[in-house]
C-alpha cells in the first residue's frame, strides 16, 4: 500500500467508513460506454456532451435517464423543475465552511450521508458540490461554501464527504478546478500561480477527493495562468488527468466556456447549462471523434455510478430519515460555531438573571440563515436568533429593537447580543471586510453605554472588528442552516459547550492578509462578475504570496492576526502532556501524547499537529504546516491517548527546479497545538 493509500484509509478509519468501491469497475464501465457510443449517432453523441440545464439528456434507447444534477453547499438547492412529488423540501445544512470549523470527519461523514440520501429521495443522480477551493480572500463571497484554508483539513474533510456521499449511490462533485479563490469578475479574472503553490495549496484537496473515488469534477470559471479553465488542456488534459488520474466525467461551470475547438480539445467532457457553444458549432463538430470520445466518458461515468439498467435513482422511503437529517443539522451547528472570545467568562448567560436581554442587529431575525448563489437551500420550520434566544431565556425579558434611538431602553439593559454579518454574500461577487457602518455603530453604542455585549457573527469568513476590544464574547456561527440559531442560543446559555476551531485565519485589517490588491483600483468588491469575453477587459490577479495563504503568511510576515487559525475556546481547559514520537520506520513515524480535561463540564477538543521543517534545508519553506489533527470528547477528569501517524508526504515541499516532490533529510520539529499560535508540546524527528 502507498503512503496515500495509508493516509485515506486512515482518514475514512477516524470517519467511521471504508473506501468507496463502485459496484462496477471502471474498465467494465469503460468497455460498456465504448459498446455504446459504437452505435450511437453523432447526434446523439452530441447530446450527450451538452448539458439540459440541470441534466445530462436521457437517451431511452440505451437505457440512460436524464441524470439530474442539483447545487450543494448548505443541503440540495432545490429547482422547480424537480420531478413533482419526490421531494418537496430539503434541509438547510449549515454552510460547508462551518462543518470544517468542527474539524470531525465522523460528523462530516453523516453530514454528507444525510445530503446523498435527501438526493436520492428525490432522484437526484449528481450533487454538484463539494466545493474544495482555499479561503485565500477574506472577502470572496464562496468562502462559506469551501472547507478553509489549509489544504490538509480541506483533503481530510473532502475524502470523507466523497466517501459517505457517494455509497449512497449519488455521485459527488469537487470543484471549481483550480484557483478559483475569489469571486470578483471571476470569468474576467487571470490567476497566476506557481506550480509550487497549485502543488501544495491548491491542487491537494482535489487530489484527495479524486483518490477517494469521486464521480465528477468541475472546472472554474476563471483563467489559470492565461487559459480558461474550462477549456484548457493544461489544466484538464494535463493536470487534471494525466497528473492527478483522474477518469471521471469533468463539466463545465455554468456558462464559463466560449470556444468551442477549445472545449473539444480540452479533454472537457460536458458543456453546462445546455452547450451554447458547442451547438453553435454542432454541424462542424459533430463528426469529430473526439466528441464521440467525450460522450464515451459521460456514459462511462454514469454506468459506473449504476445510473443505466439498475433500480430507479429516486428512493422516497429515504424521507423518512429526515428528522435525523435535522439532527445532525443541528449538531453540525453546534460543533462548528467557534467562541473567539470570553473575556471574564461572560458566557454562558446565566438562566436565573431577571434582568432584559437586549437583542439587536442586521441578523437577528433574518431568516433562512444561508448565503446567496447556487449553494442557497430554502430548508424549513426556520427559527430566528430572536426566537431561538426569547425560547432559552427562561424566566428572563428579551427585548428587540432593529434600532437604537431610545436612551431609556440602554438604561434598563446591562447585556446585549448583537447578531451581525455583511448584508449579502454569495456567489458571483465579494463583499467589503468591513461590516456596515450601522453595525458597527450599533456595537459602539452599546459599549460605550457600559452595556455587556455578546456579538454572534453571520458570515462565511473573517470580518473587520474594530470594536473587539471593547465587547465582552464573540462567537463566529457562520451560515449555521435551519437549527443553527438554537445551536448558538443553547452555546450562549450553556446546554452546549462551543467546540469549534477556525479553518481560517482572521487579520486585523484586510491589508495584512496575502490577497489584499486582488482588485485593482478603482473597482469596488461587490461588483458582479461579467460574463463574456466581449464584456470588460481580463484582469491579471498575480498570486505573489505563493506557498503563503492564511497562517502561513502571518507567522512569514510577522503579522499578529486578530484571530488565528485554529482558534477556539471552550467553557472547560484541556491539558496536553506525555509527547513521544517513534523512530523513523518504513516512511512514517507516529507521534502520541495525552489529553485531560481539566475543568467543570464536558466537552470536546480539536488537538491539531504542525510540522516545521528541517533546519539544515536550503529551501524557502513555511513556518508550520498542519499534518494531523483529532477530535476528542472527554468528561471532567477525563484522559484520552492519542496517535496521529505522520507520512514522508508530511514532510516534503515541491521543487520547482526538479519539478517533484522532495523529502530533506534532517531533523523536523512536530508541534502539537490548539491552534497555530497555540503550541504546548513539541519534539523532533530526525530522517536521514
Amino acid at each position: 500500500m502507498n503512503t496515500a493509500s495509508r493516509r485515506l484509509r486512515d482518514t475514512l478509519a477516524r470517519a467511521g467508513l471504508t473506501p468507496y468501491t463502485s459496484s462496477i469497475p471502471y474498465a467494465s464501465a469503460r468497455e460498456r460506454a465504448l459498446e455504446l457510443t459504437r452505435d450511437l449517432s453523432a447526434d446523439e453523441c452530441f447530446d450527450l456532451v451538452t448539458g439540459i440545464g440541470f441534466s445530462v439528456r436521457a437517451n431511452p434507447r440505451i437505457g440512460l435517464p436524464e441524470v439530474l444534477m442539483f447545487d450543494a453547499s448548505q443541503g440540495v438547492h432545490l429547482r422547480e423543475f424537480l420531478p413533482a412529488g419526490k421531494l418537496e423540501r430539503s434541509v438547510a445544512f449549515p454552510s460547508t465552511v462551518c462543518l470544517a470549523a468542527s474539524w470531525d470527519r465522523a460528523l462530516a461523514a453523516e453530514y454528507a450521508r444525510s445530503i446523498g440520501e435527501e438526493c436520492r429521495a428525490g432522484g437526484v443522480h449528481v450533487l454538484l458540490g463539494p466545493g474544495v477551493n482555499l479561503y485565500r480572500i477574506s472577502q470572496s463571497g464562496r468562502n462559506f461554501e469551501y472547507l478553509g484554508e489549509d489544504p490538509f483539513l480541506a483533503s481530510e474533510l473532502v475524502a470523507v464527504y466523497v466517501t459517505a456521499l457517494q455509497q449512497t449511490g449519488t455521485m459527488g462533485t469537487v470543484k471549481h478546478f483550480v484557483a478559483n479563490n475569489h469571486e470578483w469578475r471571476r470569468r474576467r479574472s487571470n490567476c497566476r500561480v506557481s506550480r509550487r503553490a497549485l502543488e501544495e495549496l491548491y491542487l491537494p484537496a482535489f487530489a484527495s477527493a479524486i483518490e477517494a473515488g469521486v464521480g465528477a469534477v468541475m472546472t472554474a470559471y476563471n483563467q489559470l495562468n492565461g487559459e480558461y479553465c474550462g477549456e484548457s488542456s493544461t489544466v484538464i488534459q494535463e493536470l487534471l488527468r494525466e497528473y492527478l488520474g483522474f477518469q471521471g466525467l469533468v463539466m463545465t461551470d455554468w456558462g464559463s466556456v466560449f470556444d468551442a475547438d477549445s472545449i473539444v480539445e480540452s479533454g472537457q467532457d460536458l458543456e453546462m447549462p445546455r452547450g451554447d457553444i458547442l451547438r453553435a458549432q454542432q454541424a462542424r463538430l459533430k463528426t469529430d471523434p473526439r466528441i464521440r470520445a467525450m460522450a464515451t466518458r459521460v456514459l462511462t461515468a454514469c454506468i459506473q455510478m449504476g445510473f443505466l439498467d439498475e433500480a430507479p435513482q429516486a428512493v422516497p422511503s429515504l424521507l423518512e430519515r429526515m428528522p435525523l437529517h435535522e439532527d445532525v443539522a443541528y449538531r453540525t451547528a453546534c460543533e462548528g460555531t467557534v467562541l473567539l472570545q470570553n473575556t471574564d467568562s461572560m458566557l454562558p448567560l446565566a438562566h436565573g438573571d431577571a434582568s432584559p436581554l437586549l437583542v439587536t442587529g442586521n441578523w437577528a431575525v433574518r431568516t433562512p440563515l444561508l448565503a446567496g448563489g447556487a449553494g442557497c437551500v430554502e430548508g424549513y420550520n426556520q427559527r430566528s436568533f430572536l426566537e431561538a434566544l426569547n425560547a432559552e431565556a427562561v424566566g428572563r425579558p428579551v427585548v428587540y429593537r432593529a434600532s437604537l434611538h431610545d436612551d431609556e431602553d440602554l438604561k434598563r439593559v446591562q447585556t446585549a447580543v448583537v447578531v451581525t454579518g455583511p448584508d449579502r454574500e454569495g456567489e458571483s461577487y465579494d463583499r467589503p471586510f468591513e461590516l456596515p457602518d450601522e453595525q458597527n455603530a450599533i456595537i459602539r453604542r452599546l459599549t460605550d453605554a457600559g452595556i455587556d455585549v455578546v456579538v454572534v457573527i453571520v458570515c462565511g469568513g473573517g470580518i473587520g472588528m474594530p470594536w473587539q476590544d471593547s465587547v465582552r464574547a464573540i462567537l463566529h456561527a457562520f451560515y449555521p442552516g435551519q437549527e443553527g440559531a438554537q445551536a448558538v442560543a443553547d452555546i450562549i446559555f450553556g446546554s452546549v459547550n462551543p467546540s469549534g476551531k477556525l479553518p481560517f485565519s482572521i487579520e486585523r485589517t484586510f491589508a495584512d492578509s496575502s490577497g489584499y490588491g486582488y482588485i485593482p483600483d478603482g473597482h469596488e468588491p461587490d461588483e458582479t462578475d461579467a460574463h463574456g469575453p466581449e464584456d470588460t477587459e481580463i484582469f491579471d490577479v498575480d498570486y505573489t504570496d505563493d506557498i503563503y495563504t492564511g497562517y502561513r503568511w502571518f507567522d512569514r510576515q510577522n503579522i499578529a492576526p486578530r484571530f488565528c487559525f485554529g482558534h477556539g475556546l471552550s467553557y472547560t481547559r484541556f491539558t496536553y502532556a506525555g509527547f513521544s514520537v517513534s523512530d523513523w520506520d518504513h516512511n512514517e513515524c507516529i507521534v502520541r501524547f495525552s489529553i485531560t480535561n481539566a475543568g467543570q463540564r464536558p466537552g470536546s477538543e480539536v488537538a491539531q499537529l504542525y510540522v516545521r521543517p528541517t533546519i539544515e534545508t536550503a529551501a524557502i519553506r513555511p513556518e508550520r504546516e498542519l499534518k494531523g489533527f483529532d477530535r476528542v470528547s472527554l468528561d471532567p477528569g477525563e484522559t484520552i491517548q492519542v496517535s496521529l501517524v505522520l507520512t514522508q508526504r508530511d514532510f516534503s515541499f515541491f521543487d520547482p527546479d526538479l519539478q517533484a516532490w522532495r523529502l530533506d533529510t534532517g531533523t523536523h520539529t512536530i508541534e502539537i497545538g490548539q491552534s497555530s499560535r497555540s503550541i504546548v508540546l513539541e519534539g523532533q524527528i530526525t530522517i536521514a
